[in-house]
């Protein structure tokens, strides 16, 4: 199978050097800049993740005159600050470049960071349900009825909250998510939670798996890289249950390296 992505598409700037004496101008750190690397982030970072993972993409990102940028300085291997350049994107239309592109694309990944890309997504949703392909999305913000017609979505905890409200046991919001679920018309949840692991949820089942035993040193991606296996994973075509497990290995695997990274074929499958 081949996938599609669509979304906010980003560039990953690392400025790396040496804290070497504290500004006499405020009290901040001088940082030397010896290197300056670049990466690929957001759905440009899913998209590459899923073709190390042996699956052939396509891409359509929102357009702007500059690709937004992320540029994290580390001193002395310590990130000191971000600093962001959020260029609106033009929203990406279901026209015909959109329509070809699902003609040869039987899953649809759709990259959601509230930059304007996706801010008219039903249609493009709608035009690809309606062509029988299989819909995933990285969600953003609460108006989740514009997700409307998913096969399935990835929150985070926080943006859990803003989906089903507050919680307290577990078993309270294995309840909230199935009752969001039947009234949402949204197939299936996968629940990215950092150290807890990961949940996936459908309208019968739930499967919650412990995270994997990695020593993790940066989270920045790990939900892209879960995304992208998850995708994978479908487009090779296993269950949705062992999609997760393919996901939870992945995200394990992006924390343990420093920034956004590529997770390969071999890593999450055992093949090339």
């Amino acid at each position: 199978m081949r996938i599609l992505v669509c979304g906010d598409a980003m560039t990953d700037l690392y400025w790396r050097g040496t804290v070497c004496r504290i500004s006499p101008e405020a009290p901040v750190p001088v940082v030397a800049v010896s290197s300056v690397e670049k990466r690929a982030g957001g759905a440009a970072n899913v998209a590459n993740n899923i073709e190390a993972m042996g699956v052939q993409v396509e891409r359509i990102y929102g357009q702007s005159p500059e690709r937004i940028q992320k540029i994290r300085l580390l001193g002395n291997g310590q990130h000191l600050a971000r600093m962001d350049f959020d260029h609106p994107q033009s929203a990406i239309q279901a026209n015909d470049t959109y329509r070809d592109a699902l003609e040869r694309c039987e899953i649809v990944v759709f990259i959601d960071y509230g930059k304007g890309s996706l801010a008219d997504i039903q249609p493009l949703i709608a035009a690809a349900r309606s062509a029988g392909r299989q819909v995933l999305i990285d969600p953003k913000g609460h108006e989740y009825a514009k997700y409307r017609g998913a096969t399935l979505i990835k929150p985070n905890r926080e943006e859990m909250r803003e989906l089903v409200g507050g919680w307290g046991l577990r078993t309270e919001l294995d309840f909230k998510a199935r009752q969001f679920l039947h009234a949402s018309g949204i197939e299936s949840i996968l629940l990215t939670q950092d150290a807890q692991g990961m949940t996936l949820y459908t309208t019968t089942d739930t499967l919650h798996l412990d995270p994997e035993e990695k020593h993790p040193v940066d989270i920045s991606g790990a939900g892209e890289a879960a995304l992208a296996a998850f995708a994978a994973g479908m487009a090779r075509g296993h269950h949705a249950n062992e999609c997760a497990r393919y996901a939870n290995k992945a995200a394990a695997l992006a924390c343990a390296v420093d920034g956004t990274g590529i997770v390969t074929a071999k890593q999450i499958f055992g093949t090339g």
